[in-house]
């Protein structure tokens, strides 16, 4: 199936506030169920901002994204269709290996949300994301082996997504303020790199995000997170321990030192970015 910049679908302000409100809803159900089965989780990188800042979400954002420990998440992956399976599906980097992606997604089931990375799935609907917690090891000499086969093995996937979606059109990806290159050597280098399976690189991938199985250790990391594995390390006390604040109508988790992390992650958190540099989420098919 192929896309134009015809077929995208950009919402206006009282469009995306009734998108938020289905997201939201899904969110209120995912985590009625977390709760219930004492599955750890907080909410992660721009819905933490939303929520500190905005109280809800980020006022031109469309999505919600949470954290979640290894082994709650591997909670979750035993529990889930039992509980939420007739609404909802899960979409996890080994069951999907053909989306090219490290983040697993809740998605709601009888509804289409297509963006770019799954222009060509066959299963889109609403989604929340999901980004794993892994342990770090305390040594720097472990860390780094475990870093460099992470970043590397990461890039790889990317490299083999990047050339899988190469036919959709590059003025789409500019509508949503990432500028993408599509360089030649990158193409080659994915199309050498397919030669293995997506899904064996996305195993490899994993067990090195999973490597340190010791849930004591004094840093945390989010890897597959947007800064990668190099500067998504973190406290496990500062992101590991949960409080809960408001979110819309909802009070929901988020680190127990959430403004160390956006601190981090965004630096001065709480001044308003100029609106050309805010993020335009679009869709290539929207219906629920």
């Amino acid at each position: 199936m192929g896309y134009s910049i015809d077929d995208v679908v950009i919402l206006n302000e009282e469009e995306l506030r009734d998108y938020q409100m289905h997201i939201l809803d899904m969110t209120k159900e995912v985590v009625a169920f977390f709760d219930k089965n004492s599955i750890e989780y907080s909410l992660s990188g721009g819905s933490i901002l939303g929520a500190i800042r905005h109280k809800g979400f980020i006022p031109w954002d469309d999505d919600i994204d949470l954290n979640m420990p290894r082994k709650d998440y591997d909670r979750m992956l035993e529990l889930f269709d039992s509980e939420l399976g007739d609404r909802y599906y899960l979409q996890t980097p080994k069951k999907n290996p053909e989306l090219g992606l490290m983040v697993t997604q809740i998605r709601k089931k009888g509804t289409v949300a297509r963006r770019k990375y799954d222009w060509n799935s066959t299963e889109c609907g609403l989604s929340i994301d999901i980004y794993i917690i892994e342990n770090l090891f305390d040594s720097k000499f472990k860390r780094k082996i475990q870093e460099i086969f992470s970043m590397g093995l990461s890039f790889a996937i990317s490299s083999i997504r990047f050339c899988n979606n190469r036919e959709l059109p590059e003025d789409i990806q500019l509508l949503e303020g990432r500028k993408t290159k599509y360089s030649k050597g990158k193409i080659i280098f994915g199309k050498l790199l397919k030669i293995i399976p997506l899904k064996t690189w996305i195993r490899w991938c994993d067990y090195w995000y999973s490597k340190c199985k010791d849930t004591n250790t004094k840093l945390v990391g989010i890897p597959s997170g947007r800064k990668h594995f190099s500067k998504e390390i973190y406290k496990r006390e500062d992101i590991c321990l949960f409080r809960k604040t408001t979110f819309e109508t909802e009070q929901f988790n988020v680190p127990l030192n959430a403004e160390s992390y956006l601190t981090q992650f965004y630096g001065d958190y709480m001044k308003i970015p100029p609106k050309e540099q805010r993020e335009q989420h679009i869709f290539l098919e929207l219906k629920y």
